[in-house]
């Protein structure tokens, strides 16, 4: 998996984890997975997703992990009652999906490995334009 717990821990502190888990790590994996899932969503038109969330340990894209630990903390704390802590985390995963949009419409320069393009065949159709003859 291309981010793992410990990586959570860049967007939130240890014992706010533990208060929305309360020990399930069932919960962080699905939350991980999530996130991943989303990320790839994005990325997927633009870059090769596989390459990219096949990198393990260091040789990951620092950002992509941040990222991905943005999104995966807000799916965490949506899970709590009334709303707490939202404010901040919302504003967080807005700015890693926005940046995954930029990302994928290629309007932001970044290092990512990218897809490799496919032969795309079109097909045209339609009718000549209508023509009046008066005579």
């Amino acid at each position: 998996m291309f981010i793992r717990k410990a990586d959570l821990h860049l967007s939130i502190l240890e014992d706010e984890l533990e208060e929305i888990v309360r020990g399930d790590d069932t919960i962080i994996a699905s939350a991980l997975h999530s996130a991943e899932a989303e990320m790839r969503t994005y990325l997927y038109d633009s870059f090769d997703v596989d390459a990219i969330f096949a990198t393990t340990g260091d040789n990951r894209h620092q950002l992509l992990v941040n990222l991905c630990a943005d999104i995966a903390v807000y799916l965490l704390v949506a899970r709590l009652q009334a709303g707490q802590y939202l404010e901040d985390r919302k504003a967080r995963y807005d700015r890693a999906v926005a940046w995954l949009k930029m990302s994928a419409k290629t309007e932001l320069y970044n290092d990512l490995p990218r897809r490799e393009a496919t032969v795309q065949t079109h097909i045209n159709y339609g009718s000549n334009p209508k023509r009046g003859n008066y005579f």
